[in-house]
């Protein structure tokens, strides 16, 4: 007789111990692609957040301030009087406080900064707010010939600090533009029919609430303001540009 041979079903313990070995480590492999592809993804969109918001906002004040004193009557291209709640539209803020700037103008399309008609003359004043724990852009128009006030609106969520010196020309006796030679802020007893240039900085975040970075400490300095020191989870940008002011040439009485 032919001796029976049993045949083995199933797995024994050592054998199953290695497959569940083995499946764990493919399983967190898994796991820590699919985190670190979700954190790559979440750190491209805030910086793309960042970049779109930076430059938003850098193109809402450069429009107005190249023409800043057109077609007005004194030519001043900033606004230095009250308007709406604010004692005083254009101001430096101090220290690393945000400053405020009131842009005099008269648009081409007969509307201020937020669409609202307008006759003539139009304030566009730029500050910042923040509501919700996020720090926007606002921006609200002062109808010189009516004197009314429209309310600020945000326009760019994400901007948490903005600040701006103005560039002052030299001129000689006869009130020919030579070259701007310094940079003003508003506390500075300044004439602005001698300001022919701005120069502005914006410290920008993605525009939420929470941020989503790591939490190393960062500093970031704007032009003459002192460092601002963070050590939360948002990431930052700087921007800064030098405008010029189309209509500076003219701001003398020739």
């Amino acid at each position: 007789m032919r001796p029976v041979i049993k045949q083995q079903h199933g797995l024994s313990l050592i054998e199953l111990l290695i497959a569940m070995a083995l499946g764990l480590l493919l399983t967190v492999g898994a796991l820590q692609m699919m985190l670190s592809s979700q954190g790559l993804y979440r750190t491209t969109d805030s910086l793309s957040r960042i970049q779109e918001s930076g430059r938003f906002a850098l193109d809402f004040l450069a429009k107005d301030i190249r023409m800043g004193g057109y077609n007005t009557v004194d030519g001043l291209p900033i606004y230095s009087q009250p308007c709406g709640s604010f004692l005083t539209c254009t101001v430096d803020g101090g220290g690393a406080a945000s400053d405020r700037i009131g842009i005099q103008l008269n648009p081409s399309r007969d509307v201020d900064c937020l669409g609202n008609p307008v006759v003539d003359v139009v304030v566009n004043v730029y500050y910042l707010q923040t509501v919700n724990g996020i720090s926007s852009l606002y921006c609200g128009g002062l109808n010189l010939t009516t004197n009314v006030w429209s309310a600020g609106q945000p326009l760019v969520d994400g901007v948490e600090n903005l600040q701006i010196l103005y560039g002052i020309k030299n001129t000689d006796s006869n009130g020919a533009l030579q070259f701007v030679d310094r940079y003003d802020p508003a506390s500075v007893a300044i004439d602005y029919a001698d300001v022919a240039t701005v120069r502005i900085a914006l410290l920008v975040n993605n525009g939420q609430a929470n941020g989503n970075g790591d939490q190393a400490a960062r500093s970031f300095t704007l032009l003459n303001s002192p460092q601002q020191n963070f050590n939360d989870r948002h990431e930052r940008q700087v921007y800064t540009s030098t405008i010029s002011i189309n209509n500076a040439i003219y701001l003398r009485d020739q």
